[in-house]
């Protein structure tokens, strides 16, 4: 027997696929709002279609996905977005009057923005909802979005993240495994070596979570295995670290002198390939550079740089901020104290219109390098334009 769908409930107990059908079914009109914390959506059902959404969120704005998709330049949506709140239009009316946009491009622009407001939605699992029937809308552009075919995306969709995110942990479990003798007890934990008790416990539970065996019962067996091993040597990690005679004789081991272990064939060819990037990067060819720093990241996976670098050539090309920004932060996963990873990634969020993403990640960059002037600069910029 299906359960009845609540006005109002939490996502823990509904998702949004069974709201919308349940909405759809009943053919109800009336404003659906999604909260969490600080975010707030507005998804607007008339008929058996959605048709229209807002949400106060940056990167649902319709300026912030224009940037995204090169249509828009930052600039372009700054004094768009400054005439409307004075002329009291819609920004996506202001782009056309001002030439940034043409007529026949901003339905499909509005359709894209709608559709991907509400599948963004698909993966929460968290926050509440509320319906409320018959509300009057505000004027808007209305947009028809058949609720049957979104749901049927939506599902696609998030079957494709869970996919691939078992794709990149099974690849993330393999990497940590093959390197796990060679990884430090501060370094498996991702702290540093003046990390305080507490610090030690907070990063020991969030690595014992994620690499616990019992939390993952759709992997293979082998994998199971190399997550054993893997919680055995976090285990092993946090008991050192937290009991204070071990930990002093365990720091006075790790700063002894040891010898350089010799590179391997793949670690020097990988080293070649860095090297060749960052003469292309120098010369301007950021297509070729990123085909070296990619081809060094993924003979050598566990170097930081190689991915920091490749973000940084990714972001000097058209259209591969999203790249960009999972490589970067991929590095930060492995360099988590490298202040310059956060300040990269703060100006990938600038270039993006997304404000506030780049002000937390410079203050983020601060918080482990107080002395980092182009952070500070940044941080301050964004706060003088407030």
């Amino acid at each position: 027997m299906k359960k009845e769908i609540p006005a109002s409930g939490s996502f823990k107990n509904y998702n949004l696929n069974q709201i919308l059908a349940h909405l759809n079914k009943q053919q109800k009109k009336g404003i659906l709002t999604v909260t969490d914390k600080d975010i707030r959506k507005n998804i607007y059902i008339e008929d058996g279609y959605i048709i229209f959404a807002s949400s106060n969120k940056e990167e649902d704005r319709l300026g912030t996905l224009l940037i995204k998709e090169g249509k828009i330049t930052p600039e372009q949506c700054d004094k768009s977005l400054k005439l409307s709140k004075e002329i009291g239009k819609r920004q996506g009316l202001t782009l056309v009057e001002l030439g940034y946009l043409a007529p026949k491009d901003l339905f499909n622009e509005l359709k894209h923005q709608i559709k991907e407001m509400v599948l963004g939605l698909f993966m929460r699992e968290d926050g509440m909802f509320s319906f409320e029937e018959n509300h009057s809308f505000p004027e808007i552009v209305k947009i028809k979005i058949n609720i049957d075919s979104i749901i049927r995306e939506g599902l696609i969709r998030k079957e494709m993240k869970r996919r691939e995110q078992d794709r990149l942990y099974i690849q993330k479990v393999n990497e940590l495994h093959e390197n796990i003798h060679d990884i430090n007890h501060y370094d498996l934990l991702g702290i540093n070596i003046k990390a305080s008790f507490e610090e030690i416990k907070k990063a020991y539970l969030k690595m014992a979570k994620t690499y616990h065996p019992d939390s993952h019962h759709n992997v293979s067996g082998d994998i199971k295995d190399k997550l054993t091993t893997i919680l055995s040597y976090i285990n092993k990690a946090f008991q050192t670290l937290s009991e204070k005679v071990q930990r002093e004789e365990y720091n006075a081991h790790l700063l002894k002198k040891v010898p350089k272990k010799t590179p391997s064939d793949e670690a020097i060819k990988a080293e070649e390939h860095f090297k060749r990037g960052i003469g292309e990067y120098n010369g301007g060819n950021f297509w070729g550079a990123s085909d070296f720093f990619r081809l060094a990241a993924r003979m050598v996976p566990q170097k930081a740089t190689y991915w920091a670098y490749l973000s940084l050539a990714l972001s000097r090309m058209p259209r591969r901020t999203k790249e960009a920004e999972e490589t970067i932060l991929r590095a930060i996963e492995l360099e988590p104290h490298n202040a310059n990873y956060y300040v990269h990634i703060g100006m990938i969020y600038l270039h993006s219109g997304l404000n506030k993403r780049a002000e937390h990640q410079f203050q983020t960059a601060l918080k482990w390098d107080p002395t980092n002037e182009k952070a500070r600069r940044e941080r301050e910029k964004l706060k003088g334009n407030k």
